[in-house]
């Protein structure tokens, strides 16, 4: 899974990485995003670089997945795009799997969204069965696969976005 911080991470590099990761892509090794990433690329103010980021989405293969749980959004986006899952964008959360989420998910009434968008991309991750999600935002990631690990068994990983350099 890739971040959004991870998708301009692979455009300010991208003569090393796209022809790299779409060759990767077409064998063994498949990137995905949700309609969260793709929310804040609409969001992006600079038309270039969404434009570019969109092309590169397309021409490196990344598929688009449904998310793993909802979040009931709000009216007005947050800063970065998201505003909550939009029907037929998600699957149904697993019943047990909710205290888990809602223990994670930290809102506050002048941030009612909280850390929602992180919190649905870690948990597609995991209940997709994916290895890695690539983030420079490791620290708001890890804290909470630590916790979800607690109770959902997965092999995830949360790796810098240079990890991507090595593959």
């Amino acid at each position: 899974m890739l971040d959004t911080n991870t998708l301009d991470y692979i455009y300010d590099n991208k003569i090393n990485l796209v022809s790299k990761l779409r060759n990767l892509a077409k064998k063994h090794i498949h990137l995905y995003i949700t309609h969260i990433q793709q929310d804040e690329i609409n969001k992006m103010i600079d038309k270039d670089k969404k434009n570019c980021i969109n092309k590169i989405i397309s021409n490196i293969g990344i598929r688009r997945i449904l998310t793993s749980s909802t979040i009931i959004g709000i009216n007005e986006p947050s800063k970065h795009g998201f505003i909550g899952s939009n029907i037929g964008m998600y699957e149904f959360v697993d019943d047990i799997d909710l205290p888990i989420l809602e223990k994670l998910h930290k809102y506050t009434v002048s941030n009612p969204m909280g850390n929602a968008a992180d919190l649905s991309i870690l948990y597609t991750a995991i209940k997709k069965k994916m290895h890695y999600l690539i983030t420079d935002n490791t620290s708001d990631f890890k804290p909470m696969l630590k916790e979800i690990s607690k109770s959902i068994p997965n092999y995830l990983q949360v790796q810098k976005n240079y990890y991507l350099d090595y593959l």
